[in-house]
């Protein structure tokens, strides 16, 4: 036990020191509040199913790290990459940028986890449940657990984080109120819905053509 948890402790430290030099200490604290989350998941569903923690259950516990921390890191470096795009965007702010780097990269988050935790669920279901591999169902359950979580930790978790703490910097702080006062400024411009249009007024009609006037002949005079 103690030597689980001095494992879980140099992870986290090491961890924080590689993304505070990668990126910026904020990203690693985020990082850190998402991996952490999914540990606290996955050691709930131990204590409700009463699995015994045994020396497999740490070694997937320490895989489940990596894998959660490869998906932030993915999502975190797309967001560094966009940040140079801040103020390109009429009404772009911090989250807006953040959201738009997750959607970047969100269907190969998806596919990455979706490709991991099938063989896991094999192992979990076929190898434990119907074969009865009780080695195999220790390691497989946090396995399984751990990738779940992850998945939507680094979007639902690591992100949101990120992006309310960031925008309490003044930086973007200025840039979501310049931003507001920009989309205020667009909305007021936009011209009020017309009524219903007048009815056009009708054509006057058009003079009837004169008649040609046929020529008489003139009358004879009357005999005396």
């Amino acid at each position: 036990r103690d030597n689980a948890i001095r494992a879980l402790i140099v992870f986290f430290v090491v961890v924080a020191l590689y993304l505070a030099f990668r990126f910026e200490w904020k990203m690693a604290v985020a990082a850190i509040v998402a991996v952490a989350h999914d540990i606290v998941i996955t050691v709930g569903v131990y204590a409700l199913t009463g699995f015994e923690v045994t020396p497999a259950t740490v070694v997937a516990f320490l895989t489940i790290l990596g894998f959660s921390m490869y998906d932030t890191v993915v999502v975190f470096d797309k967001v560094k990459e966009n940040e140079a795009t801040l103020g390109t965007v009429r009404g772009d702010t911090y989250s807006k940028m953040a959201n738009r780097s997750t959607n970047q990269v969100l269907m190969r988050s998806l596919s990455t986890s979706l490709v991991a935790v099938l063989p896991v669920a094999s192992l979990l279901f076929v190898g434990a449940g119907l074969f009865g591999a009780l080695v195999l169902r220790d390691f497989a359950l946090a396995l399984f657990v751990g990738i779940l979580t992850g998945a939507y930790s680094s979007i639902f978790v690591a992100i949101p984080l990120l992006a309310w703490w960031k925008e309490r910097e003044p930086r973007y702080r200025a840039l979501r109120e310049r931003s507001e006062e920009q989309l205020a400024r667009a909305g007021a411009r936009v011209e009020a819905p017309i009524g219903e249009p007048e009815p056009a007024p009708e054509p006057e009609p058009e003079p009837e053509p004169a008649a040609a006037r046929v020529p008489t002949a003139p009358t004879p005079p009357r005999p005396a």
